[in-house]
């Protein structure tokens, strides 16, 4: 009898590790733009990809379970939407008549669970799968957390943080190929925990950080790039990493430290992806005529906003605020806007190294597109891009540096 207690009990705590369960709800669709929304009880770690041969989408939800197997055919453009188990993972695969471009899911917590939806956009001009490269952009600290404080200058961390990511964000924004998501968009708070958990539920392909310390020594200056380690590179690494705000993780979001120990190699694909990342920031850093590096080469410090498990993070310090020349800069526009440069810089030459099958963020002939938006001037669209103006006059045919909203020019780098 107690053998068979044991059994039972065995079986009840393995149907508990994977009772995630995956349903398909339905299709919304709406000027040739879909919805396929499916639910889930927790978040889940889903890997997504696209193939051309045929034209496919395929979803490897990790362990849940399917409420049942389908085979359903639809209508123009999507042929058909099946699913299958595989190994306490469910795979959702989805085929279309033409190519389409897409999103990764996002995972969005409701009430009974969570949505998870898959966006997608059909017309002509697809010739194959396509998908923007989705940026995480976490603005540090924020709402009752101001982070350092800087009163000679009247500056404090959140404020400095938040302006650097909104620079960031409208670049990504405004170029072809690139979805940005602001973890935070206002003075909110929003615990560690949450701030990764965004980038899970948000299927970001990098995650980046950013900061602007304070030390004791008011002589320390300058920007670093730090990446995960459980042991520190310095002294000034080991600091920082002390400094941790409240946990908080809720019955709905995945155990990112658990996964790091069931999916080893992924965690190492992620970590060497993270160094290659900094890396390519550094890279930009080191050509800013304004801004001092802290630090000459990546830095590894225990900062938990980095440990999720296949999402390759940096951390930017982008100056020590206790320092009047670093607060002085970051607290201009100029000295921002560069910062958020060598960070666009940097990621899409990450990305250059890194482009995925279904990425279009070149055109055909190596070009990034950048949309113009109100207000803009082409001496501002060359700082951002770091290129000479006349580079974008000639590629473009301007005449007289004229151009206007919803105009769309090719910029080379």
């Amino acid at each position: 009898m107690k053998r068979n207690l044991v059994a039972i009990l065995i079986f009840s705590l393995h149907q508990a590790v994977f009772s995630n369960q995956l349903d398909f709800v339905g299709i919304g669709e709406k000027n040739k733009s879909y919805n396929l929304e499916f639910s889930l009880e927790k978040t889940a770690l889903i890997v997504a990809q696209s193939f051309n041969s045929p034209f496919s989408i395929s979803l490897e939800f990790k362990e849940t379970s399917l409420k049942e197997d389908f085979d359903l055919k639809q209508n123009y453009p999507i042929k058909n939407i099946k699913s299958y188990s595989s190994d306490n993972n469910s795979i959702i695969e989805i085929f279309f008549y033409d190519p389409v471009s897409w999103q990764k899911p996002q995972q969005i917590k409701t009430e009974n669970g969570i949505k998870v939806l898959l966006s997608l956009d059909h017309n002509k001009e697809i010739k194959k799968m396509t998908r923007e490269a989705i940026v995480m952009i976490d603005a540090g600290h924020g709402g009752r957390d101001p982070g350092a404080i800087a009163k000679s200058h009247n500056v404090m961390e959140k404020d400095i943080t938040l302006l650097i990511a909104n620079e960031l964000f409208r670049t990504l924004e405004d170029t072809d190929g690139y979805k940005p998501v602001l973890v935070r968009e206002d003075d909110s708070f929003i615990y560690l925990d949450q701030r990764y958990q965004k980038a899970r539920q948000n299927s970001g392909d990098i995650f980046v950080s950013i900061h602007a310390d304070a030390f004791s020594l008011p002589s320390v200056k300058g920007a670093a790039i730090y990446i995960w380690s459980e042991e520190a590179s310095s002294n000034s690494a080991k600091s920082l990493s002390k400094k941790v705000s409240s946990v908080r993780v809720d019955e709905f979001d995945f155990d990112e430290d658990l996964a790091r120990s069931k999916y080893p190699m992924m965690y190492e694909k992620k970590k060497e992806k993270s160094l290659q990342l900094g890396k390519k920031i550094l890279d930009q850093l080191k050509r800013d005529p304004y801004t001092h590096l802290h630090k000459k080469r990546v830095e590894y410090a225990d900062f938990r906003v980095l440990k999720s498990l296949d999402v390759p993070s940096v951390l930017i310090e982008s100056g020590f605020i206790s320092n009047s020349e670093d607060a002085e800069r970051l607290q201009g526009k100029p000295g921002r806007r560069m910062i958020a440069r060598s960070l666009f810089l940097g990621i899409n030459n990450y990305f250059k190294e890194n482009l995925e099958d279904d990425f279009f963020i070149y055109d055909a002939e190596g070009y990034l597109t950048y949309t113009v938006q109100r207000g803009d001037v082409l001496s501002e669209i060359a700082i951002r891009f770091g290129v000479p103006v006349m580079d974008i006059i000639n590629t473009n045919l301007i005449r007289d540096e004229a151009i206007f909203p919803g105009q769309r020019i090719k910029i080379k780098i």
